[in-house]
């Protein structure tokens, strides 16, 4: 994304004057608002309708209020240097926690009703998160700062982010950090002299606020993608900036009361302003008389107050979970498969070790081969229990034959294998950061199809019918294979362009101006590997095997001129409707063709679109990318349990309500919830597409991080770690 920067006006320290062409407003009623800052006086304010509704101020109290949060109960936890404590709508103390000699607290927040963390400054200084109101210690952990300086210069702020890690702005070492409640550090960005940071939701970027007013925007590859400087508004000590939902900015000017020179009232300097988004002064505040805030350290508006039900830290608190269709462990439909309902979970780490910043993911320093190639094979011996990979891809083909009355054999020379990608975000051939197939996970496919399968290179087909399959996926494959087809919707540069049956596709309902025409390289195929990713989607809250034949219907490259017809769910009341997916699950030329289902989370994402982003922090990822690989001979226990662990990962995600829809209308054929009969060929079907079932909590243990589980009844899930 290119750097976008505001043009902005010089303005008068001062801002008694400002070039806007609109008025600047200067009321208190503007905004209704709470307000703290560092100063002599422990105070703090509620302006609402232009007025201060609510005073609190502690004669006795020692230290500065560097950081407070005003939530939804009308509570405060703030930190004043010496120690945290928790206010409540009366300004009466609940609980509060004494600063261990020799260090300071500047930053807190709250993780549900049990628990606070806080950065406590010092040598060392430390992550620590109590057990409130006893104020006990159940976690700490090191921080890194710079081994000289004085221990108040060295953290002001830190925030939880929306997937439970913690986000902390280290003055001292000019960088941000990531932590997970274990203390692991996921991510760093360097380069900056923070005051603070925070996300900001729906896109995870992160607001930074500078010591020396540069205000930017990054993304999580460490881009600049919006900045400002509030010097040249006048505004000399940020400390924390707000982000209106109009895409205005509220910025604050803290002033320092320890000034040897007393302030001039008759110019005394502003505590906030609102930039819009042309760059113009639209408010500002200043109210050191009648009323007097003080200094400027924390504004939050009152309508951003925080839900501490919401904030969690890895184990600590509840995070929000998605409403679904079904309740753990209660199975719906029939396995299918040589093991019924089995799906083997591969998990190798060091298989993806992308920085998240530097070059793409795609490119080889970034992945090892040799594990890639690792997982297919013993993705295949764990899903057939068979001793090796050759045997196993026997099993597959003759399990295949068998059940499609063919015979009790194996592939026979001749007949065509397709492996269907998943390269949505790919419309060139030019490689891109953002995610798709992997690479390396195709070429070791191809390689276990050759090498342990038996099967001639000449007989596989690798299609991306809608999309366009790049060059690094095109180099690596057709270098060691050049007999293999590669098959996409542009054609050129070594692809075969893509050609279409229409009419192919019958919807058991009346489905609109969805696409009914379906790739040769799909229908002449005797069989079909379904390679999908592990991804969210903004739409159907998941974007797994089923979605994926989507890419084989004969859309259009432009997204955007395609219909989506009964692909999401009711987010809102979770209403069962008809589902598209349940026709291509039934379909003979796309899910009942297919030999073997793969989804792909070498990385995975919580984005559709863009790089890999974010890693994944709950177990057994531990703060690593995803590492994974989830193959299955049965379409609803392979998506379902890759569900599960997307739902595990990023339960706050707003698509993931009932995401489920599909996988219990599939299961529960002839008497799907929302009464379609479900037809293949013209006739309705009599039997469910598979097996689903959600797996039990998977919780960790606050006092063993370490521990994980994730149960099934009537799955057979087979996890299995390649050590690094």
């Amino acid at each position: 994304m290119k750097t976008r920067y505001l043009t902005l006006a010089l303005l008068c320290a001062t801002l008694t004057s400002a070039v806007a062409q609109t008025p600047v407003d200067e009321s208190l009623a503007r905004h209704d608002f709470f307000y703290a800052g560092q100063s002599k006086r422990q105070r703090m304010f509620i302006v609402r309708d232009g007025k201060v509704a609510w005073t609190y101020y502690n004669a006795q109290g020692r230290g500065e209020i560097s950081d407070a949060v005003r939530m939804t109960d009308g509570h405060i936890i703030m930190a004043h240097q010496y120690g945290v404590a928790e206010v409540d709508g009366n300004g009466d103390i609940v609980w509060q926690y004494e600063a261990p000699s020799g260090t300071e607290i500047h930053t807190a927040q709250p993780i549900g009703r049990s628990h606070v963390v806080f950065v406590q400054n010092g040598q060392p200084a430390k992550v620590v998160v109590i057990e409130i109101p006893a104020c006990r210690i159940v976690r700490e952990f090191e921080v890194p700062t710079a081994a000289k300086g004085s221990v108040h210069g060295q953290f002001r702020n830190a925030r939880l982010s929306s997937r439970g890690t913690l986000l902390v702005a280290n003055m001292a070492l000019g960088c941000i950090h990531e932590f997970t409640s274990t203390g692991k550090q996921v991510d760093r960005w360097d380069g900056f002299l923070p005051w603070s940071v925070q996300e900001i939701p729906k896109t995870g970027n992160l607001l930074i606020t500078g010591r020396k007013g540069l205000i930017q925007e990054i993304n999580r590859q460490g881009q600049v993608v919006w900045q400002m400087n509030s010097t040249q508004y006048g505004i000399t000590q940020p400390q924390k900036t707000v982000r209106l939902a109009n895409g205005n900015h509220i910025i604050n000017n803290w002033y320092n009361e320890w000034n040897k020179e007393p302030m001039d009232t008759l110019n005394a300097p502003v505590q906030a302003i609102e930039v819009d988004k042309d760059g113009n002064v639209v408010w500002q505040l200043r109210a050191w008389r009648d009323p007097d805030l003080g200094p400027s350290t924390t504004i939050q508006l009152l309508s951003d107050a925080v839900n501490r039900d919401r904030l969690f830290f890895g184990e600590f608190g509840n995070s929000p979970q998605p409403k679904l269709c079904t309740e753990p462990n209660h199975p719906l439909g029939i396995g299918r498969g040589i093991h019924a309902g089995r799906v083997a979970w591969i998990h190798a780490p060091g298989v993806a070790q992308w920085d998240g910043k530097s070059g793409l993911w795609v490119e080889d320093r970034w992945n090892s081969q040799a594990k890639a190639d690792a997982m297919v094979k013993e993705a295949v011996v764990q899903l057939t229990g068979e001793p090796t990979a050759r045997k196993a891809w026997q099993a597959l083909f003759s399990h295949f034959n068998k059940t499609h009355k063919r015979g009790n054999r194996g592939y026979r020379k001749g007949e065509t294998i397709a492996v269907k990608l998943n390269m949505n975000n790919a419309i060139t051939h030019h490689d891109t950061i953002e995610l798709n197939s992997s690479p390396f996970v195709t070429l070791a496919l191809v390689r276990s199809m050759v090498h342990d399968a038996g099967i001639r290179q000449q007989d596989i087909i690798i299609c991306e019918p809608s999309r366009a399959i790049t060059d690094s996926i095109f180099n690596k494959v057709h270098r060691e294979f050049p007999l293999v087809r590669i098959i996409d919707n542009l054609g050129g540069n070594g692809r075969e362009k893509c050609e279409y049956y229409p009419e192919q596709i019958t919807y058991s309902t009346d489905n609109g101006k969805m696409a009914r025409g379906l790739a040769r390289c799909i229908v002449d195929a005797d069989y079909l590997i379904n390679s999908a990713l592990l991804k969210t989607h903004s739409g159907p809250g998941v974007t797994l095997t089923s979605k994926n034949w989507y890419g084989a219907t004969d859309i259009n490259l432009l997204w955007r001129q395609n219909a989506h017809n009964n692909i999401s769910q009711d987010k809102r009341n979770g209403k069962p409707q008809y589902k598209t997916f349940v026709d291509w699950i039934a379909h003979k030329d796309m899910g009942q063709k297919a030999l073997l289902f793969i989804i792909d989370g070498t990385y995975g994402s919580r984005d559709v679109n863009g790089a890999p982003n974010p890693k994944w922090m709950k177990e057994p990822f531990g703060g690593d990318w995803a590492c994974s690989l989830i193959v299955s001979q049965d379409e609803l226990a392979c998506d379902a349990v890759a569900m599960d662990i997307i739902i595990g990962e990023w339960p706050e995600f707003g698509s993931l309500n009932y995401c489920d829809e599909y996988l219990r209308e599939a299961a529960s054929i002839p008497n799907a919830p929302s009464g379609t009969v479900y037809k293949q060929g013209g006739e309705p079907l009599t039997e469910p597409l598979g097996l689903f079932e959600h797996c039990n909590s998977g919780r960790v243990s606050s006092s063993d991080p370490s521990s994980f589980s994730r149960k099934y009844t009537k799955i057979d899930l087979k996890y299995h770690k390649i050590p690094e």
